[in-house]
């Protein structure tokens, strides 16, 4: 999902031992321009190191920080280097990108902004021309690392990781908690879920993926409800963020390769991967393929994914994958 890339909000933490069993901590909050929520089985508050994670990949790959490398680059800084946070995402989304022939790319920021689904809101729609004209500055091909400098094919390329940066910071908040011997866990970032062993009940994680619906309705319906258990589940939709003009949805879903919004009927794609950058990643790529192809993609690398699409008469119906709802070992 195209998601708007973050600022530095200030993490709001609401901390809580004591819910069903002591020794789970919750850790809630802002952060990357969303919600997320860390639950994990210590009584131990990893709160302040949590932070110093979220800030410095905040200014690795941050759109809102202009000191991050992501901004220099941007920017055409002279000699920016890439660090570990950012150098992981950029082989992983040059991966997807191969994999799905262009259908993730990184460089596609221009042509997001200039549909009005940036910062700048209530622009004007783009016309054929000035699509075609920012369509020569969108190419994954055009943007590489060699011995830790960030070279791009043209001054005027961009490039952000709005769909997959978070399901990135989920890992990297997931194997933290690995690495202090926590082996019961959730981690949730703007929809992106990473979960391991069982929940304060002795339950595996149960993940709910929303039914597509336009407003965000109390309580938000749910569509349906898959087990995690060493997995991840990353969700991209069409159907909440788009923008109207002259009585027209647009979604915020753009195709790299034709420059315009995608138009087929496939209105949400969930995707369980080992790790969530990879599940984000795909799940951005599938959503603007469209479910066919997303099909052929999926079984080619082993992903599970679960596709909600509408019919032509305005029904909606499910597509999911046979091991989809079986990824977890049993409880």
């Amino acid at each position: 999902m195209r998601k708007l890339f973050w600022g530095l909000l200030g993490l709001v933490y609401a901390l809580v031992g004591c819910k069903s069993r002591p020794s789970f901590t919750y850790l809630e909050g802002q952060a990357q321009g969303t919600t997320f929520r860390i639950v994990y089985a210590d009584s131990r508050d990893f709160s302040k190191a949590i932070d110093s994670l979220f800030r410095a990949i905040d200014h690795s790959m941050s759109l809102w920080d202009s000191t991050s490398i992501i901004s220099r680059f941007n920017r055409n800084s002279p000699g920016t280097i890439a660090d570990a946070h950012f150098e992981k995402v950029f082989n992983k989304s040059q991966e997807v990108a191969k994999l799905t022939e262009g259908a993730f790319d990184i460089t596609v920021g221009p042509l997001v902004k200039a549909w009005g689904f940036s910062y700048k809101k209530g622009l004007p729609l783009p016309t054929p021309p000035q699509v075609d004209s920012l369509l020569q500055w969108v190419g994954y091909q055009n943007v590489s690392i060699e011995n830790g400098v960030l070279l791009k094919g043209n001054s005027a390329i961009e490039i952000d990781f709005n769909a997959i940066a978070q399901g990135y910071t989920v890992d990297v908040m997931a194997e933290f908690l690995k690495a202090h011997g926590i082996n019961d866990y959730l981690v949730e970032i703007g929809g992106e879920v990473r979960a391991e062993g069982h929940n304060e009940k002795g339950q595996i994680w149960q993940i709910g993926i929303d039914k597509p619906t336009e407003k965000e309705e109390t309580g938000r319906p749910l569509q349906t409800v898959v087990s995690l258990n060493g997995k991840s589940l990353a969700t991209s939709g069409s159907y909440r963020k788009f923008v109207m003009r002259e009585g027209k949805k647009y979604s915020h879903a753009i195709d790299p390769k034709t420059g315009n919004p995608i138009t087929h009927n496939l209105l949400s794609i969930s995707v369980i991967a080992e790790d969530c950058m990879t599940a984000d990643a795909f799940a951005t790529a599938f959503l603007v393929m469209g479910l066919e192809k997303a099909k052929v993609i999926a079984q080619q690398q082993r992903l599970e994914l679960y596709g909600i699409y509408a019919t032509p008469e305005g029904k909606l119906q499910t597509f999911a994958t046979a091991h989809f709802f079986s990824t977890s070992p049993p409880n």
